[in-house]
């Protein structure tokens, strides 16, 4: 992931990738918001909540437990998975174990706040399992309905984010599959919960995919800068420093911050405007 420098220096693959994804969140925010917008956005809704009735079904208990289950916090054990591999793949490098534990914490921190705390509040989209008109088509587990808002699906922008982060870590074909079915279990539990549209995954999945890209391409800058600051250390005389301490005081902070914002996604959608059109869908 981390091996030559230059591709730092030079306007990389990923770094393209993350330019255009970029501009396409742009522009679909603008899209979104603009009053010329409204009829296309009204037909998209519209077969999003068609397909939403044709995905959601009840598959009975068993099926009702697994996806319960997969939409649960027991869906991260795979990241943990790909976590401790991670180590064992770069053993000889606790520097680049920490900026990938670092940049999933990263990645998962934006993706969720970004959705949760900006994106749901603001464009006010009911849930399915919140909304009168199609609530009654759909099959629930439980009493579980999830948060008023869901428009863009955090599962799907965690998830999402991490898979696009990770893919260039281990740069292996297998793995990156196996990262791909296990988001598409997850992404898919939430529709079969009867809390997200189809469309609530989609926008999730880009906006996941636009962050876990930059948080890559951030973690493969920060190695080579601190390659540089190591090496510059080593002839300071009574200045060395720890970087990986350091690097893990970062990442305590961030989850902290984390934590300490997380309530934020519950909060209350802002005032409405003649452009935000999600809200009456």
């Amino acid at each position: 992931m981390w091996q030559k420098k230059k591709m730092i220096r030079t306007l990389s693959t990923p770094t393209r990738t993350f330019i255009i994804l970029s501009a396409v969140c742009v522009i679909l925010f603008i899209l979104l918001n603009l009053q010329i917008s409204a009829p296309f956005i009204h037909w998209l809704a519209g077969i999003d909540r068609a397909v939403m009735v044709v995905l959601n079904h009840d598959g009975g208990p068993c099926a009702d437990h697994f996806w319960k289950t997969i939409s649960s916090n027991m869906a991260w054990v795979p990241v943990g998975a790909a976590l401790i591999l991670s180590f064992a793949y770069y053993k000889k490098s606790l520097l680049i174990s920490i900026l990938i534990v670092v940049g999933i914490a990263l990645t998962i921190v934006l993706a969720d706040q970004i959705s949760s705390s900006f994106l749901k509040p603001y464009f006010g989209r009911l849930r399915p399992s919140h909304n009168e008109e199609i609530s009654s088509l759909l099959h629930y587990v439980g009493n579980y309905r999830g948060g008023r808002f869901g428009f863009v699906s955090s599962h799907s922008a965690n998830a999402f984010g991490v898979l696009a982060f990770l893919a260039p870590v281990f740069r292996h074909k297998a793995a990156t599959i196996v990262l791909f079915i296990w988001v598409c279990l997850v992404v898919y539990s939430r529709i079969y919960l009867g809390v997200h549209y189809p469309g609530d995954i989609v926008a999730g999945a880009i906006l996941g995919v636009t962050v876990g890209t930059g948080v890559s391409i951030a973690m493969r800058a920060a190695y080579f800068k601190i390659l540089d600051l190591k090496r510059k250390l080593a002839v300071m005389q009574g200045h060395r420093i720890s970087i990986e301490s350091s690097i893990v005081t970062v990442a305590i902070v961030a989850t902290g911050l984390y934590l300490l914002f997380y309530n934020f996604s519950q909060a209350a959608p802002l005032p409405y405007t003649a452009t935000r059109f999600l809200a009456t869908l």
